[in-house]
């Protein structure tokens, strides 16, 4: 089997940036993109939903292996390419992490990302311009998920123990997004260790190719 990995979607995705960490932190070769063993596979087209059956991102394609949904591909990511370092030294460690992708997948992507920060980042008012009030509307749920996060971390280096894993690959890019955004809906920058975590994963090897800003991704 070839050791390259094709992670299908725009690297400006924010689970497309999971994917990529995962193989940055492993040391896999990847691309990322629309372009599959040289043909390109629009978004939402017939061929992007056989390879997910919803239409969604990312996909890896391994070989002759096609797998969806994000967490699924970082533990096959971590397994595949070992040892594993990615999902706990142990089974309380690994459940713990297991939870957390969840959560985040969920609920955090949802909250702070879906119904917060699109609407500035990608407007649908009128002219183009945010709906505010949409935003002041779903503010409380995006400040309590980001406070649910902060309450997590605690003082740990990582979000579980104190080692990098497949959760702090989950919810790296959407943090890194929410620090770089303007002020409307930066809610980072209301967590001090929340704040620190965030530098330090952009500061990491990994982060460093995969967390650019959305401008500098393109």
């Amino acid at each position: 089997m070839s050791n390259l990995v094709q992670l299908y979607g725009p690297s400006f995705s924010v689970f497309v940036r999971t994917a990529a960490l995962v193989c940055e932190e492993k040391g896999i070769a990847y691309q990322t993109g629309k372009e599959l063993n040289g043909q390109t596979i629009d978004i939402h087209s017939d061929k992007h939903f056989q390879l997910h059956p919803f239409g969604k991102m990312p996909v890896l394609i391994h070989g002759d292996k096609i797998l969806c949904e994000t967490a699924s591909i970082g533990r096959y990511l971590d397994r595949i390419f070992g040892p594993e370092t990615l999902q706990g030294a142990t089974d309380w460690e690994r459940a713990q992490i297991d939870q957390w992708c969840s959560l985040i997948t969920q609920y955090i992507d949802f909250y702070v990302v879906r119904q917060f920060m699109l609407e500035v980042v990608f407007p649908k008012g009128d002219n183009g311009e945010p709906r505010m009030d949409v935003t002041s509307a779903n503010r409380p749920a995006a400040e309590n998920a980001i406070a649910i996060i902060a309450k997590q971390l605690g003082s740990k280096p990582f979000l579980v123990g104190h080692h990098f894993s497949l959760a702090d690959a989950m919810l790296a890019p959407m943090l890194t997004y929410n620090k770089d955004a303007p002020a409307p809906i930066n809610l980072v920058n209301d967590h001090p260790q929340l704040l620190e975590y965030t530098n330090r994963l952009r500061a990491r090897p990994s982060g460093q190719k995969v967390l650019q800003p959305m401008s500098k991704s393109r």
